[in-house]
């Protein structure tokens, strides 16, 4: 994950992540030295903790502070929630132009997210989301992801670039991933506290 600022590389961190189902997630950081060992773990839409090593203590972290960017990238523990989408925006279709179709999300009743509509575009060459538009409570286009890079993955392709951009600030973060593993089972209770406490 690299993260800029001001159009400049401020900083670089290599972590390894497991998934299942979009609804369970497990990030470990593994460089550089300050975050080496640093856990966020997604154990349920409503549950999310983060362990730091430091301080060997695993706190949860508070609705209010989910959309909050996370050690200075553009990426939020909100984005881990809103990998799935469906569960909390109601979706109508804008249009389409060449191959790209456009929904506009606005968020179900009770949901809690920060944003007042969404906007995506799911491109029908690669079979998935291209690119996401956020706009905040006032109405403004506040940040824009692009998933690029796309690669098949046994029956389906996946983008392997996430660039989160900032259009307040211009800043922006680009995730790249490597080393893909779509086929090895993932037991659910990888994604438990006890694991965030273990080595």
């Amino acid at each position: 994950m690299d993260i800029y600022k001001h159009g400049e590389l401020r900083s670089t961190l290599v972590f390894s992540m497991a998934m299942k189902n979009l609804e369970k997630q497990l990030i470990r950081f593994v460089e550089p030295g300050d975050v080496a060992g640093m856990k966020i773990l997604m154990e349920n839409r409503d549950t999310i903790y983060m362990y730091s090593p430091e301080f060997q203590k695993v706190r949860r972290i508070a609705a209010h502070m989910q959309n909050q960017g996370f050690l200075g990238s553009e990426f939020t523990p909100e984005d881990m929630i809103l990998a799935r989408l469906s569960p909390s925006f109601d979706a109508d279709l804008i249009g389409k132009t060449g191959t790209e179709t456009a929904l506009v999300l606005t968020p179900k009743s009770g949901a809690t997210v920060s944003f007042s509509k969404l906007e995506i575009f799911i491109d029908s060459t690669v079979g998935g989301i291209s690119r996401i538009h956020y706009y905040d409570v006032g109405g403004s286009h506040v940040r824009t992801q692009l998933r690029e890079v796309w690669k098949r993955f046994e029956d389906t392709q996946m983008p392997t670039q996430i660039r989160m951009k900032n259009l307040v600030t211009g800043d922006e973060t680009i995730i790249r991933l490597s080393n893909i593993d779509v086929k090895s089972p993932v037991p659910d209770d990888l994604f438990s506290r006890r694991t965030l406490m273990s080595g």
